[in-house]
């Protein structure tokens, strides 16, 4: 009769425990809020689940053999015991051992205190277990700990309780698996438990942070971005370098040299001093000409001459034009440069806006794998426990004459492949949490940081039917990169008119009047200037043509083939970007319809382990399709929560596509 009762609650904790392997879907499922339903010391009638309850936990030992020891002497005194394979920090994974599950704090406390009084154990520590959401936070109590070496152990693997602020929203989509074992509580499904293997909050420190927190982050410390910031400023800064042609120059020199005079000369060598100083100011016009005002002063003088020179010394202000008549009229040359230099800027700036999407893109694809690896462990957890607890099963039957040894190897075998799938999956997620803090680069969360990352963003499954035309007509607006092959094409076109217009001639005109004084001395000369018929003016033409001008020709065939080459380009950059929205929205589309798939393929294999957990109960099979009904379970669990991240990684990817950046954001905010 006792067998037969046994056998029944096993069976009921094996149904409740496919129920709850996945808790919360899109699909309006409710999940399950506590673990498992129990029956007290007494083996009264079933309670309901917990949503918080206690445990007390009494040692923790490195070894599976021994915690299987000390659980078959607690059950032999009458308590109700199990044991979890958990993470304890420093000291690694080993197997801790915990009696009841109680709903309040004093009955986990008044049986402690028994364990204490009858000596069946030293120390214990109260463990508080909070469900929101199949979110399990595992938490010491401020109680009586370990004084052994267990407690140790014990003090290294836990945290301090999560402030409710920290905790997980309420409305977070779970994805992990959260298994009922026959004789083991229920298991973290998405948690922030302390104790959990690869749990982000085994860290000192952890930063819970949205999707859009770590794109704020990230544009704020991104050094990526911080890089690109530059070019924009260079561009500007190469405008006002070609503006500043036009700036008035302010200009001076002077020369002093003696020849003879052999004109002069009789019978003694004459000497001739002359001297010439020039300061003004000349200003660029954008006629293409420039303007010069400035004032002359000349002085000569005969040495050993017969007879002295009346005027030595010369003032002259004067003022001085000179204007292109053809080549470089109306400043063309220069004016393009400025032209060219405002569509650099132009180009700088959307590529910056580029960078500035795909850090934001890179951020939030990491951000979902980081989202994903954590399911993975979850899982991974789970179907470790699972394994485990068959190894445990069998080994209890193959004790009592009830398996072969062969059965227990296989179930051993079997929770060391599933070991070691765990530990791949946790240090893929260390991976993508050190690339998220290298994209983010945050001064609390760099590549040089400690603290650890737990991303609480609720992924989205609810369908996404963006229109085609209207996401190409966005992108096209939009995307960078059509802005920059627009702009390329627009620095062709100038160019080609540059060298259509520098194929004509040079044909200069010059003219300089300068109203003149002349005296014996300075002062003289200067008191002498007035608008007179000694007045010194000078008008030219300077001409200048290349016979056959075949190199202006050359340039000019150069700038017309680099303008229809830049156009086709345009019309490519076009076609891609259609093409990449496509794609997009295809993988959108594909993301979407794998998840209905998976979470159909899910829901089936829960079946099959509900089945086989029956089956093997009974004796009926072998735990080999047990375990192999696990790793299905396993799988589909797997491909479900990696179809749910692409489908929100799909989504950032169309805001991408359409290059724009996620709502909320603005390019401001990169400005550095």
């Amino acid at each position: 009769m006792a067998a037969t009762r046994i056998t029944l609650t096993f069976c009921c904790l094996s149904i409740f425990s496919l129920m709850t392997i996945l808790p919360a879907t899109v699909s309006g499922r409710e999940p399950v809020s506590g673990p498992e339903s129990t029956r007290d010391a007494a083996d009264g009638p079933a309670r309901q689940p917990l949503t918080s309850w206690f445990s007390i936990q009494v040692s923790a030992l490195p070894e599976l053999s021994k915690a299987e020891n000390e659980v078959s002497r607690l059950r032999e005194k009458g308590y109700d015991p199990y044991y979890r394979f958990e993470d304890t920090g420093s000291k690694g994974m080993w197997y801790r051992v915990y009696v009841g599950r109680y709903p309040t704090q004093k009955e986990a406390q008044q049986t402690a205190e028994r364990l204490i009084a009858q000596r069946v154990v030293k120390s214990y520590l109260l463990r508080k277990m909070l469900a929101e959401k199949d979110i399990f936070y595992s938490v010491p109590s401020q109680e009586t700990g370990f004084s052994s070496a267990d407690r140790e152990v014990d003090e290294k693997g836990a945290s301090a309780p999560l402030p409710k602020s920290e905790q997980a929203p309420a409305d977070t989509m779970q994805m992990g698996a959260s298994t009922a074992i026959p004789g083991r509580p229920v298991q973290a499904a998405l948690g922030n438990g302390s104790d959990r293997v690869g749990s982000p909050d085994s860290a000192s420190t952890a930063v819970r942070l949205t999707l859009m927190d770590a794109i704020r982050y990230s544009l704020e410390g991104n050094r990526e971005i911080d890089v690109a910031a530059y070019d924009p400023k260079q561009a500007q800064a190469q405008i006002e370098g070609e503006e500043s042609v036009y700036d008035p120059l302010l200009f001076a020199d002077s020369t002093f040299r003696r020849d003879p005079n052999l004109d002069s000369s009789v019978t003694d060598i004459v000497t001739e001093d002359d001297g010439r100083a020039r300061a003004g100011v000349r200003k660029p016009l954008k006629t293409g000409g420039t303007l010069s005002t400035y004032l002359e002063t000349r002085y000569a003088d005969l040495n050993h001459a017969a007879f002295p020179r009346t005027y030595k010394h010369i003032v002259a202000p004067t003022v001085e034009l000179q204007q292109p008549l053809l080549n470089n009229i109306g400043s063309k040359k220069e004016k393009t440069a400025i032209k060219i230099a405002n569509y650099r800027a132009t180009i700088s700036a959307a590529d910056f806006r580029r960078k500035v999407i795909d850090v934001t893109s890179s951020v939030a694809t990491v951000y979902w794998k980081l989202f994903l690896f954590k399911e993975l462990i979850d899982i991974n957890r789970v179907n470790l426990d699972m394994a485990e607890e068959v190894h445990r099963r069998e080994s209890e039957r193959y004790a009592r004459g009830l398996s072969q040894q062969l059965d227990v190897q296989r179930a051993r075998s079997n929770a060391q492949v599933r070991r070691s799938t765990l530990l791949r999956s946790q240090e893929e997620y260390k991976l993508a949490m050190d690339r998220l803090k290298l994209l983010l680069n945050w001064q609390e969360f760099n590549i040089d940081s400690t603290a650890q990352v737990i991303p609480i963003e609720s992924p989205r499954t609810t369908p996404l039917n963006p229109d085609e035309t209207e996401a190409i007509e966005t992108a096209l607006s939009n995307r960078p990169e059509i802005i920059k092959a627009q702009q390329e094409l627009m620095i062709r076109e100038v160019d080609q008119k540059l060298a259509a217009h520098q194929r004509l001639p040079t044909l200069d005109a010059y003219g300089r009047y300068s109203v003149s004084g002349y005296g014996n001395d300075h002062d003289r000369a200067w008191s002498d200037v007035s608008v007179n018929d000694d007045d010194i003016w000078e008008v030219g033409l300077q001409f200048e043509w290349a016979f056959g001008n075949r190199a202006a020709e050359s340039q000019y065939r150069k700038k017309s083939l680099g303008r229809l080459q830049a156009d086709a380009q345009l019309k490519r950059v076009k076609d891609e970007i259609k093409l990449d929205v496509k794609q997009v929205l295809h993988r959108l589309a594909t993301a979407r319809g794998e998840i209905d798939a998976n979470r159909s393929a899910k829901e089936a294999a829960e079946k099959v382990v509900e089945g086989e957990f029956t089956r093997f109960d009974i004796g009926q099979t072998s735990n080999e399709e047990l375990l192999r009904a696990q790793d299905l379970l396993a799988m589909t669990s797997r491909s479900f929560a990696r179809a749910v991240a692409d489908y929100n990684t799909t989504i950032q990817e169309l805001t991408r596509a359409q290059g724009i950046l996620p709502d909320g954001v603005t390019i401001e905010e990169a400005v550095r």
